[in-house]
């Protein structure tokens, strides 16, 4: 008797016009993920909205190896113009919030309910105290080292900006990519 084959459920995953989404982007979860427009998510990512939907806003940058869970019945959103850098943790649980144009550098990890305000810096392989809520424009350097740095957001928007033209034209040479599936 041959073996039954189930094909796993298919997550509710609205992609928008401009987006450059990899297709060896890994999409988990039974609640829906929304992508913005103009937005890039690298090959090799995962965005798991496991207990509740998860909304990443537009121009965003989502490198390899970044992992964005939703753990909670509460939307996860993530604003605009942020970088997510190579092995980034967005951990989200509670009313999760990152506002926009913020940088997560490489192996920065956001815990379990903490919210970031907008134009902020996780350093590189930094992490925030579970359920910390960061002003804006603040850069964690190490625990317990941070400081303001004024102009940040609209750097940072400046920098994402510039970066997404080139991802736009390098990315779907040497990837498939999802197409866009919302109507307008």
């Amino acid at each position: 008797m041959a073996a039954k084959t189930v094909a796993a459920p298919t997550v509710p995953f609205e992609v928008q016009k401009d987006a450059v989404v990899c297709q060896e982007a890994k999409v988990q979860g039974v609640h829906s993920i929304k992508v913005g427009q103009g937005t890039v998510i690298h090959p090799a990512s995962l965005i798991n909205a496991q207990a509740g939907p998860i909304v990443i806003g537009s121009f965003n940058i989502i490198e390899e190896q970044v992992e964005i869970v939703n753990s909670s019945e509460v939307p996860l959103v993530i604003g605009d113009h942020n970088m997510l850098e190579v092995g980034v943790k967005v951990l989200g649980e509670g009313g999760q919030r990152m506002g926009d144009g913020n940088l997560l550098e490489c192996r920065s990890v956001l815990p379990p309910g903490c919210s970031i305000g907008h134009g902020c810096t996780l350093g590189a392989c930094t992490s925030l105290e579970e359920g910390e809520v960061l002003s804006d424009e603040t850069v964690v350097v190490a625990p317990g080292l941070r400081h303001l740095e004024p102009g940040a957001r609209e750097a940072h928007v400046q920098a994402v900006s510039k970066f997404i033209e080139v991802l736009k034209e390098t990315l779907p040479r040497c990837h498939h990519l999802r197409k866009s599936n919302v109507k307008t």
